[in-house]
């Protein structure tokens, strides 16, 4: 159920599937990622998130958007999954399953096959005054609660590096990792101020519901500023 706030402009939704890009403006394998992330947000039962990595920006351009946060969340998939190494352009999918993320093929398999992981819990919500309410349902497996402050749509003209010359859109990008705790399964109220968070020149946030702090997401709501 969706209580909404009369006259409020705020809008928010769940979710069926979301798709991690990590990328960076120093990688010339990137771009073509980055394009099919704008393709994707164009997509509302699907939330994509761009995370910008530190570790290129060593070749001679330091990426505008990374976050030794970005580096360390990649890494924990890493360690999640059972992989030897991180590399860019990687797309999660619901915390479960990555693929190269320039590949459109691969990214059509996973959005059939992965479908509807994000519901696996049912989320409801209200605004209230500036702020958002969501109400977590009972569930029998608890789960960390993360949120992403979110920039809609940024153009980088980029000077050094492998990327040199060239401007490159970046879609959702994440501008900071906020870990909220650690959720026990039982029912719960949880309350974000979101005009603090407009204050600060976001255009959104995420709620993501993650199962064994990096494993897979069972709960997802885009929040639209």
């Amino acid at each position: 159920m969706l209580f909404a706030a009369i006259g409020q402009a705020r809008d928010a939704r769940q979710v069926d599937t979301v798709i991690e890009l990590y990328t960076s403006q120093g990688c010339s394998s990137c771009p073509p990622a980055d394009q099919l992330m704008g393709t994707l947000t164009e997509n509302t039962s699907v939330l994509g998130l761009s995370f910008s990595v530190t570790y290129w920006d060593y070749i001679g351009w330091k990426d505008t958007f990374a976050d030794p946060e970005n580096d360390l969340r990649q890494t924990l998939y890493r360690d999640q999954m059972n992989e030897r190494y991180v590399y860019t352009p990687q797309m999660i999918v619901g915390g479960i399953s990555h693929f190269v993320g320039s590949s459109s093929e691969q990214l059509e398999t996973h959005l059939k096959t992965l479908k509807g992981h994000a519901r696996k819990i049912n989320l409801s919500w209200r605004f209230i005054d500036g702020d958002i309410e969501i109400i977590l349902p009972q569930t029998s497996t608890g789960a960390t609660l993360w949120q992403m402050d979110v920039d809609y749509r940024k153009k980088v003209d980029i000077g050094r590096g492998e990327n040199s010359g060239r401007s490159v859109t970046y879609h959702n990008i994440v501008r900071n990792i906020d870990k909220l705790g650690e959720w026990d399964g039982s029912p719960t109220t949880l309350r974000l101020k979101l005009d603090d968070l407009q204050a600060k020149g976001r255009d959104a946030c995420a709620l993501l519901v993650q199962e064994q702090n990096h494993g897979p997401i069972i709960g997802a709501l885009m929040i639209d500023l």
